[in-house]
């Protein structure tokens, strides 16, 4: 099962979830109200207010399932890649850039919203992170026999893998630059990372 069908299936669990995740990608956070929501999962108010107090608790939600979901396919590819630390990262990389473009309304929304320092986003972003800056430290770890680096670099090395996609995003990118762009993606790690090992 593929990140974006896992996602998919644990959104439709949650009907309010699933409408308002179409919704947000279709009219965008601002223009987005909770009737609109209401009338996508089909639910009356009184249902939509038991789970949630407003739009930006669900998209709050969504957000956490998102990026929970990411952080676990990493993982994964760090497990299956357990002898190759930097493959695991590779991995991750790709898993992440994939999801952004399979879900390119979706993703623009959470990361247009994150990006605001009051949003109710934005801890969860730096939440997500900072599970990803454990993740490339246990990647360096192995590969270094146990040496840590400083913790502004792995910050650095996230925040310029982030704008990657953002960039993409900007329009419709063709297989050919997805490609380009893991391909800088793994330059990226194996230069910055390669530099610490």
């Amino acid at each position: 099962m593929t990140l974006r069908s896992v996602l998919n299936v644990k959104m439709s669990e949650n009907g309010i979830l699933h409408a308002g995740a179409e919704v947000f990608a279709k009219r965008g956070f601002a223009a987005t109200r909770v009737e609109d929501i209401l009338e996508a999962a089909g639910v009356a108010r009184r249902t939509f207010y038991k789970y949630y107090g407003s739009k930006e608790e669900v998209l709050a939600a969504i957000y956490e399932l998102a990026t929970g979901e990411l952080t676990a396919a990493i993982q994964s590819a760090a497990v299956a890649a357990s002898n190759e630390p930097l493959d695991a990262l590779r991995m991750g990389l790709d898993a992440y850039l994939d999801y952004h473009v399979a879900n390119a309304q979706l993703v623009r929304v959470l990361v247009q919203q994150a990006l605001v320092s009051d949003s109710p986003l934005a801890p969860k972003r730096r939440r997500f992170r900072d599970d990803l800056i454990v993740l490339i430290d246990a990647a360096v770890r192995a590969n270094t026999g146990g040496a840590g680096h400083d913790r502004i670099y792995y910050e650095a090395l996230i925040s310029a893998v982030e704008g990657v996609p953002l960039y993409l995003l900007a329009s419709k990118p063709s297989k050919t630059d997805i490609a380009r762009a893991k391909e800088a993606l793994h330059l990226l790690l194996e230069r910055a990372l390669g530099s610490l090992t």
